[in-house]
């Protein structure tokens, strides 16, 4: 439940106006600047305290980044609370940056407010810049609302700078705690309208195209969390009021398998295949991947990052091929691809890329003899960042590759992970040429932490530009949404009403439907995300625009002329706004954007 405002000068016009009472500090005074930046040495870094002058402030942190690294903490600067904060008080962080990086683009942070041990419950994770004019400062202000109770000292406000090298000043730093004195949505608007974004052009080429989309789809995976029916209320009504293009199912390997030797063709594990079942009857291709094993099969404490015993791999792939066997059987229902959850992380089988090899070389085989047409996807790891790594590992070994599919990813980090690593899965997938699918796409893994934020639209704005940046920067074409069922839902379980995510959802899936070809545009002002798509018929086009500050126009050019399309648009007040419109003779169009705001441009019907 975060907002971005971005001011690029002295920021005193939104202090104290509209009778916005003062906040309270929540950070000691300046500590950014006595506070020792961690981490410097792993990225070989250096960090001083400069003047300043000219600005609000008199002095800098100044951090140069020698290096690059795998994780965006790897060099961070790590503050605690000196004043409590109680769950659902508002805040607002403030930060100044200014700095650039070895290609003249601007310095890239990310600012988290979260707690500071273990389970790091976050608050607010935001990713900032630097102004695009060298020698600029930009000030960001981040309301948000606090996830948890923290004591003085339980929490802290963190700056991640690991985005490769770069130099980047940071000043002002401080946390305001409003209390329930305002109210959330009035910061995030008061502070939107002080930063319009003006006029955007956004210029297509549309011969220049992409990746070719499998379209959208999402996860059904009740029946691993215990579920006895296959389908809840949410994942009925997004059956019925989505273009479904691909499902991910959860095999529950505990309760089918409670025993060596035994399997209980009840409760979950029969919800599961008929879950698939489901699918196969309304043609949606399937993923089947596997969470939780039982004790016997995957021993230690029942938590996360359990390793798989090697005398255990037979009997593991062969409670797998019993399971997809039976579902074949009972509902001829078949998975196209499977794959162990997060095994990089461990949710909750971990294996290191040569244990992972080592499997599939074994179970390949036996698939395979069984009759499955079933093969693994490439890696399914926790996050980008961590996939080029985990899965270039698995595509290098030849023993394997007749077993292996698309390769895989989930997007949690979409919103904070370097474009670096984004863009290195893209070049992943065309060095082995192989496609490239995010099988769990969201935008906060902790999101289910925070007080009913389904419903916000916070929740589905952070949603649009986490899809926008993970198609433009990976090349998937295909992205599974967590979840279509009652677990990140996108609509009430209880009532089946659509919740603004879901409005999002659906004008996302016209934008890149399956055939569709992916345009990237150029931008006059990257305060302006935006992707286009061509296809698959001639002459259609199709865009998704997100505006995350206050209010301004996209001018679009190069687009077919005289092409009538339909403006879909949805705000925090509003969703689904449509109108007609014409694009020019000369190619161009214009879109009004709100505040915050999320449109979509689409072939009229």
């Amino acid at each position: 439940m975060i907002l971005p405002i971005v001011l690029s000068t002295l920021a005193t016009v939104f202090a104290g106006q509209d009778g916005l009472p003062e906040g309270r500090p929540v950070l000691p005074p300046e500590a950014h600047l006595t506070t020792p930046v961690g981490g410097l040495e792993r990225t070989r870094s250096q960090a001083s305290v400069v003047p300043v002058t000219g600005q609000p402030f008199f002095r800098a942190l100044r951090v140069v980044v020698g290096a690059a690294a795998e994780e965006t903490n790897a060099t961070q600067l790590t503050i605690p609370n000196s004043a409590p904060v109680a769950r659902g008080d508002v805040l607002m962080a403030e930060l100044w940056i200014r700095g650039t990086r070895p290609d003249g683009k601007p310095a890239r942070a990310e600012f988290l407010f979260e707690r500071s041990q273990s389970p790091w419950t976050k608050s607010v994770v935001f990713p900032v810049s630097a102004p695009a004019a060298a020698g600029k400062w930009r000030l960001w202000r981040i309301p948000f609302e606090a996830a948890e109770d923290y004591a003085s000292g339980e929490a802290m406000a963190s700056v991640r700078l690991a985005f490769g090298p770069q130099t980047v000043f940071l000043a002002g730093l401080r946390v305001l705690s409003y209390g329930r004195s305002v109210r959330l949505d009035r910061l995030m608007d008061e502070a939107a309208a002080a930063q319009p974004l003006g006029t955007v052009e956004a210029s297509f080429d549309l011969r220049s195209t992409r990746q070719t989309m499998l379209g959208l789809g999402g996860n059904f995976c009740q029946p691993r969390y215990g579920s006895s029916e296959p389908m809840d209320a949410v994942g009925r009504y997004c059956l019925e009021n989505l273009n479904v293009a691909h499902a991910r199912i959860g095999l529950p390997l505990d309760h089918w398998a409670p025993e060596r030797g035994r399997y209980a063709t009840d409760g979950p594990a029969l919800a599961a295949m008929a879950a698939m079942g489901e699918m196969a009857r309304r043609k949606i291709p399937m993923v089947v991947s596997v969470w939780e094993g039982p004790q016997w099969m995957l021993p230690g404490r029942r938590e996360s990052g359990r390793v798989l015993p090697r005398e255990n791999y037979d009997e593991c792939i062969e409670a797998i091929v019993r399971f997809l066997t039976e579902a074949k059987r009972r509902h001829g229902a078949e998975a196209d691809y499977f794959s162990f959850n997060e095994p990089d992380y461990g949710v909750n089988f971990r294996f290191s890329p040569r244990e992972m090899a080592d499997f599939i070389r074994i179970a390949g085989p036996k698939f395979r003899a069984a009759g499955l047409k079933t093969r693994f996807v490439v890696a399914d790891t926790a996050n980008g960042t961590n996939l080029y790594n985990y899965a270039r590992s698995l595509l290098q070994d030849a023993s394997i590759a007749a077993y292996l599919g698309p390769i895989a990813f989930h997007s949690w980090d979409a919103l904070g992970a370097t474009d670096e690593a984004y863009a290195r899965i893209a070049e992943l997938g065309r060095q082995y040429r192989k496609p490239v699918w995010c099988l769990e796409a969201g935008h906060d893994a902790q999101l289910w932490q925070a007080r009913d934020p389904w419903g916000t639209w916070e929740n589905a704005l952070r949603t649009a530009l986490a899809y926008e940046r993970t198609l433009r920067l990976t090349g998937a074409e295909l992205m599974d949404y967590w979840t279509y069922q009652d677990n990140y839902p996108l609509v009430d379980g209880k009532t089946s009403r659509p919740y603004p995510v879901f409005h999002v959802m659906r004008s996302m899936e016209r934008v890149f439907a399956r055939g569709s070809k992916v345009v990237v545009p150029r931008l006059t002002s990257e305060e302006l995300r935006a992707i286009g798509t061509v296809g698959p018929g001639a002459g259609r086009f199709a865009a998704l625009l997100v505006n995350p500050i206050g209010p301004g126009r996209a001018v679009l050019k190069g687009l077919p002329p005289g092409a009538r399309v339909t403006i879909e648009t949805h705000a925090a007040r509003e969703q689904n706004s449509r109108r007609e419109a014409a694009v020019g003779r000369d190619g161009t169009l214009e879109v009004p954007l709100g505040s915050r705001s999320v449109a979509c441009v689409l072939p009229a019907r």
